[in-house]
């Protein structure tokens, strides 16, 4: 596993307030290659179980959103959309998203720090693969964070309400699935209210957290990925 710090280090000189337009190129080129680098663990993991060739890897720049320039993600393609990548990318029914966010001002005296956003995404038939997974899938990668103080904000990704991933990670994936549903109906909408494990590691948090976080929504990722072939 990379070193967080090192990779973020490039982005120490960017603050979101004074960027100029040849600053938000810059940290988009930053953007893709700190993320590049922080594929190959990943990258690793599909490998070695045995479906890398199964599975798409792009870089997505976004010049319109200056604090985070651009995502990385892994999805299985599907072609839900037959002209666009990016649509394909963002309508996978399962996929795993890393982001860098830029140093923000709050005011001349407290900057917030740069860091990286990960995010797995479950759309609804996802949802269904997340439920038939057997348990010890969820048990072994639980124990694994465990040990010591567990990762601050490694929650499901929600505007009202905020359902913790960690302890007891089935139950509270269930419970984020149930409320998907319930969210959904209520909006009556057609598009399904995703899933998102998200968690956001900048450098006031551990450094065992993001390593172990990182490798949790991975592992998960191929755990899907292997279930949707059943």
């Amino acid at each position: 596993m990379p070193d967080p710090h090192a990779l973020l280090k490039p982005l120490d000189a960017y603050i979101v307030e004074d960027l100029s337009n040849a600053d938000i190129a810059a940290t988009g080129k930053l953007a893709a290659s700190i993320l590049g680098q922080l594929s190959e663990p990943v990258l690793q993991l599909l490998e070695a179980a045995g479906i890398a060739d199964e599975i798409s890897v792009e870089f997505f720049p976004d010049p319109d959103d200056e604090s985070t320039p651009g995502t990385l993600i892994f999805w299985p393609p599907t072609r839900t959309s037959e002209t666009s990548t990016r649509e394909d990318a963002f309508h996978a029914e399962y996929a795993l998203r890393l982001a860098v966010f830029l140093s923000e001002r709050e005011d001349e005296d407290v900057i917030y720090p740069p860091g990286f956003s990960m995010v797995l995404k479950l759309n609804e038939s996802a949802c269904e693969l997340a439920k038939n997974l057997p348990p010890a899938v969820y048990e072994r990668l639980e124990f694994q964070i465990k040990g010591g103080r567990l990762p601050n904000g490694f929650e499901f990704l929600d505007d009202s309400e905020h359902i913790p991933v960690l302890p007891s990670m089935r139950r509270q994936f269930l419970k984020a699935i149930t409320r998907a549903h319930s969210v959904t109906a209520k909006k009556k909408s057609k598009e399904f209210e995703a899933v998102m494990a998200h968690y956001i590691w900048d450098n006031t948090e551990p450094d065992e957290h993001f390593s172990a976080v990182l490798t949790a929504l991975a592992t998960l990722f191929v755990a899907l990925h292997h279930q949707s072939k059943l």
